[in-house]
């Protein structure tokens, strides 16, 4: 059986994708790095404009957390996920800044 992450979607991300949390099945050793991709393939690209701001990079108002833990504590993309992990994405909203 392949193991399952339990996926929260929190703030812009979740207006985008019109998902707020899924099971998804996830190779074993799988990385965040992959994960996120699995979920680029899944949600297209409303999900990766919403996360990424370039190739492999996060935008500065994403937050990725594996088990409430931000993955910048842990090896970021290269953080290994065992099945049963929860991850939340966070895609914060900030107003323009005005003068």
């Amino acid at each position: 059986m392949e193991p399952r992450v339990h996926v929260s979607y929190l703030g812009l991300v979740r207006n985008v994708i019109g998902c707020r949390e899924e099971e998804v099945d996830a190779g074993p050793g799988i990385t965040v790095g992959e994960f996120l991709d699995l979920l680029v393939s899944r949600h297209g690209d409303p999900f990766r404009q919403s996360v990424f701001r370039g190739t492999r990079e996060l935008r500065a108002t994403t937050l990725v957390c594996v088990n409430d833990c931000d993955i910048n504590q842990l090896q970021g993309f290269d953080t290994k996920l065992e099945s049963g992990e929860k991850i939340s994405i966070v895609v914060g909203v900030y107003p323009p800044e005005g003068g």
